[in-house]
Parts: structure tokens; C-alpha cells; sequence
């Protein structure tokens, strides 16, 4: 069956959908983002699969444009450009004396979107620094705790690469919508920066810059497509991209849409053929609304997702050019074996996977859902080194990644079929396994490998010891469900001990999900800033900076306690919804 499903996949649409793209901007909120989602959604008409097109209305801050001059000790201006979200000054000009403060840029992918500054940098109080990186919410929100009046980044090539910086995640709530940063941002090119750095080591630099950007809410089309499954069609896969673009954003994200729409197509073609469904969403509001469709999706359809979404899948810049590897991939620690599966038996290569960052659409880890593929294949590291690029978060590693330069150049066709490949093989799998192929096994591994690393840090100011006692108990409870599970392979899907397998393992990623990947409760947002694991318990790296007894100590112990509490508590719910399983 699966042979049957990957011969099907073919480039004819994809070419049409990329060929399309290549003459729209598909900012989100314009004309342009209608046009592509009409023109995706007349392929679904013509095909017949079930749709609808929601209109939510999404709060988004969409840059224009930006000017940036030196004034002193000599007079040029430079070109920039302003992220989204930052504050827009519009034709009052901002002046103020230039510093440089060195960040360094990203050495991976876990910099571009977690870095943060040190502590110990001067008083900043009013200047405008000048710093290395992408205008990610990390580094904005420490300078703007120092008091900066405003901060221009320095892009790590010759293209300044677009990007967001506020940390709230989707549309603010009344908890968050302060949150908002409070100063301009801009990006510059590598060697301009360079000589601005160079002018600051030498001389008092003063400079002066505008801002122009749209901040509102925005009606935008969120396509949502529902393909149902022959037995359980309550339950689904949720297989989702960002169909919105920097530019004519060809690697990040049209092949993904063209993607998704060939996957839709073919899981239609083959819906007789699926056990349970699939739904396929294509989100707006990604780039210059920090994912807020995939948002308002999760607080539309939470109740939904909560009670019958088995698992999440990310379809991001699949099929660009040189993107041969599948070992810089991202998947939760329950989906290990499962996803090195797919990719091996779809294309015949070695995967890897990393813990999934705070990105990326990943909107639905407060509900607690299993979830695998952030971003699909990608430049080797040999290839990365020969070629001299640096790490960028998208585009198959391409550095045309968020630029102009994001042209028909990056798509490769090939590449594109064989991560379409991956892509069915893992959703068909997902959806039609009697007993869903997720092993917790491995999470309950990866918190204690996690607990330890606290516990070594922590040394004798905390004990550690009840959460490893407790996540030690729960690896043997689930060693001896899993063992139970294998006794259930050839049963059908709608047999009870199936069903009540299924129930088991989706209410274990509902409770374990949570407090690996999320601070906040159920239903709410985390920021977005790198969550580390077990989030609660993290700040045990802390103590080295503290001095014994402290009023900070004191806090940081008080902290834990908590934070172990929930992580105690959640583990033992586990342990109790194993309990029950004969």
C-alpha cells in the first residue's frame, strides 16, 4: 500500500504551485496571500477533497521599510531593513549614539531563535547597539532590559535576512500583550556592519534612523482540509505548513505548499486506504504574526485537537536544492525509532533527530501532542562548510533563506519527491498502525538523562531525587505496557485492547508533552523563546551564580520545589493511567 501511494507522487503540480508563487509576495494580509490560497484551493475543488477556508482575523506587524544614516563622524546612510514587530517610528527620526556590543553570530540552528546576551555587559542606558545575529525576541528583550534606545543587527552575509523579533507567540492575551517590544529594531548587511563596528572602535559614532511598519489584525485565508478515515474518523494526523513568504519565498515555503497539495490529492485519491484521517491545514500569519494562524487554530479547535489529534506533523522548505541529508531533522524523543523508520524505508537513508525548538508552527505542545518533522531535508555539513554558509532556519539550509534571493533557484524538483515521500510514508504509518507506533519508553529516558544533568548541576543545593525516583518507576511501568502492546499487533483498530492501547499512549503525550515543552497551562501560549527540557526544573543550572543562602538562592530553591512538584505530579498521573491496562 504504501508502494502504491509514493508511485503516485508527481511534480505536475508542484510546478504549477511554484511557478504560481514565483509572481506573488505572499505577505500575510495582502492580495497576493489570497490569490495563492484561491489558487490552492481551486486544485482542492477540482479534486473534490473536503475544505473549508476559515478567515480568522490574525494581529499582524508587516515591516515596509526602513533608513538608517551616520551623521557623525562622517555622513552616509546605509541600507536596512526593520523586523517585524518592531516599534515603528515612521517620520520621526531617532538619533543617538552608537555602540558596539559583540553577541557573535548563531553557531547552529538552537542559536538563531534561543540566544540571549551576557549578563555582565556595560550600562547601555539610551545608546543604540550595534550587535551580531538575527533580530530574534531573546536578544531584543535583554538589551531592552537594559535600557537601549535601540538595537541594529548585524546579518551574517551580504543579504539582511527578515525576521520577527516580538516573543509573544500568536495574538497577544491580556496576560502577554505588554510583552510587546518597546523599541526599534533594524537589521544591516555583513559588511556594512562591519564598517559601522570598525567606525565605533575608532570614534564616538552618532547616527540617526526611521522605521515604517502596519501592525493590526488582519483578515487572512487558513485553508483546512479534512480527508476522512474509514474506521476511527474521529481521530486524524494534523500535517500543516505556512502557506505566507518573505518575498517570493520559493524554498520557505512554496515547495511545502506544493507539498501539502500534492499529499492532499493523493491521501484523497487513497482515503479507502486510511484507517483514520487526515488533516491538512495551511497556515498565514507565520512570518509577520509569529505563527498566528497555527494559533488560532489551537484556540479554535483546542477541544478538538485535545480529544482526537494523534499527532502533529510540520511540513516546512522540503525540496530544496543540495538538501540531501535527513540527520539534521527535529522530532520528539517518542517518535526516535518511528521516524529513522520512514526515512529509511521511503529513501533508503540514515535520519537523525534533535529535540524540537520553540518554532516552527510547533503551536499545539501545550495540549501535549506528539509531534515529528520540523523542517524537512538539508545541506549536508560538509557541503555547508565547502560552500562557507552559516546557519540559517530554513530553506534546506540555503542561505536565501527570509531575503529576496529566495528565488526558483533553491527548489529542487528531485529533493522535492523524495520528502514528499517521507512525509506519506510517515502520516500513512501514524494514521493507519492499529496501536498508534509512539514509545514513551524513550521519553521516560530522555528525563532522566535530563533530571541527572540538573541533579549534577544543582550539586548538594537541591535533591532531585524524588522526580528520579518517580521517572525511574514510570521507565519500568512503561517497559511492561509496551511489552503488553506487542501482543496487540495484528488486531484491528477498532478491536477494544487496540482502542484502549490508543487511549493510553495519546493521554501520555497529553501529560508528558507539557511539562517537557511548555511553562504555561494547557490552552495557553508559551513565548517564543527556547524552552529548555523540563522547563520547570531547568533553572538548576543556576547555583554557580549565586552565593549560598541569598535571597536569590532562596528564590531559585523555592522555584524548584515547585517546578518539581508538577513534574513529580505529572509523572505519577502517568503511572496511574498505566496502572489500568490489562
Amino acid at each position: 500500500m504504501e508502494k502504491e501511494l509514493l508511485s503516485e507522487i508527481n511534480t505536475k503540480v508542484a510546478e504549477q504551485v511554484l511557478d504560481r508563487f514565483s509572481s506573488l509576495i505572499r505577505e500575510s494580509g495582502s492580495e497576493d496571500e489570497k490569490t495563492a490560497a484561491n489558487f490552492l484551493a481551486d486544485y482542492l475543488e477540482k479534486w473534490g477533497v473536503p475544505h473549508k477556508i476559515h478567515q480568522p482575523e490574525l494581529y499582524l506587524s508587516v515591516p515596509k521599510r526602513a533608513y538608517l544614516k551616520v551623521t557623525s563622524p562622517l555622513e552616509k546612510e546605509y541600507r536596512v531593513k526593520t523586523p517585524s514587530f518592531s516599534i515603528a517610528t515612521g517620520d520621526e527620526a531617532v538619533s543617538g549614539e552608537l555602540v558596539y556590543i559583540n553577541t557573535g553570530q548563531a553557531k547552529g540552528i538552537n542559536d538563531i531563535f534561543g540566544s540571549h546576551i551576557d549578563e555582565d555587559i556595560e550600562d547601555l542606558q539610551g545608546k543604540i547597539v550595534i550587535t551580531e545575529g538575527f533580530p530574534m525576541p531573546g536578544k531584543v528583550k535583554d538589551f531592552s532590559e537594559k535600557g537601549v534606545n535601540a538595537i541594529v543587527f548585524i546579518s551574517p552575509g551580504e543579504n539582511i535576512h527578515e525576521g520577527i523579533c516580538t516573543p509573544i507567540w500568536g495574538a497577544p492575551d491580556l496576560d502577554n500583550m505588554n510583552d510587546e517590544p518597546n523599541i526599534p529594531v533594524l537589521g544591516i548587511n555583513k559588511s556594512d556592519g562591519q564598517e559601522l563596528k570598525s567606525l565605533c572602535a575608532n570614534d564616538t559614532v552618532e547616527l540617526e534612523f526611521k522605521t515604517y511598519l502596519e501592525k493590526g489584525w488582519f483578515p487572512c485565508p487558513v485553508i483546512d482540509v479534512f480527508i476522512e478515515g474509514t474506521e476511527e474518523p474521529d481521530k486524524y494526523v494534523l500535517l500543516h505548513g505556512h502557506l505566507d513568504s518573505w518575498h517570493e519565498g520559493i524554498g520557505d515555503n512554496a515547495t511545502g505548499d506544493a507539498a501539502l497539495l500534492e499529499m492532499a490529492r493523493i491521501f484523497y485519491k487513497h482515503r479507502d486506504k486510511l484507517k483514520r484521517s487526515v488533516r491538512i491545514a495551511i497556515w498565514t500569519g507565520h512570518s509577520t504574526g509569529r505563527y498566528g494562524a497555527s494559533t488560532w487554530f489551537v484556540d479554535q479547535f483546542g477541544l478538538d485537537l485535545e480529544k482526537n489529534c494523534i499527532a502533529q506533523v510540520n511540513c516546512d522548505s522540503p525540496g530544496c536544492r543540495w538538501a540531501s541529508s535527513y540527520e539534521y531533522m527535529m522530532w520528539m524523543s517518542e517518535v526516535d525509532e518511528f521516524c529513522k523508520d520512514v526515512v529509511q524505508d521511503a529513501v533508503g537513508q540514515k535520519a537523525a533527530g534533535t529535540r524540537p525548538l520553540r518554532a516552527g508552527d510547533y503551536s499545539f505542545n501545550n495540549i501535549g501532542i506528539t509531534s515529528f518533522f520540523m523542517l524537512s531535508s538539508s545541506i549536508p555539513e560538509d557541503v555547508l562548510k565547502e560552500k562557507g554558509y552559516y546557519p540559517v532556519g530554513g530553506c534546506g539550509a540555503n542561505i536565501e533563506w527570509h531575503t529576496e534571493e529566495d528565488l526558483m533557484h533553491v527548489a529542487d524538483l528531485d529533493i522535492l519527491v523524495k520528502d514528499i515521500k517521507v512525509y506519506v510514508t510517515g502520516v500513512l504509518r501514524a494514521v493507519n498502525e492499529p496501536v498508534h507506533p509512539f514509545n514513551f519508553v524513550n521519553t521516560a529516558k530522555e528525563f532522566s538523562d535530563t533530571i541527572k544533568a540538573y541533579q549534577q548541576q544543582a550539586g548538594s543545593h537541591f535533591d532531585f531525587s524524588p522526580a528520579q525516583d518517580e521517572v525511574d518507576s514510570l521507565q519500568q511501568d512503561l517497559v511492561a505496557f509496551y511489552e503488553k502492546v506487542e501482543k496487540l499487533k495484528g488486531l484491528d483498530v477498532a478491536d477494544p485492547k487496540v482502542k484502549k492501547a490508543n487511549e493510553v499512549i495519546e493521554k501520555l503525550a497529553r501529560i508528558l508533552v507539557p511539562i517537557n515543552f511548555s511553562r504555561k497551562g494547557k490552552f495557553r501560549h508559551d513565548p517564543a523563546l527556547n524552552v529548555p527540557a523540563l522547563p520547570d526544573i531547568a533553572p538548576a543550572t543556576g547555583f554557580n551564580q549565586l552565593t549560598d543562602g541569598s535571597h536569590q538562592y532562596k528564590v531559585l530553591k523555592t522555584h524548584l520545589t515547585r517546578g518539581q512538584n508538577r513534574i513529580v505530579w505529572a509523572l505519577y498521573e502517568a503511572r496511574q493511567l498505566l496502572q489500568g491496562v490489562e
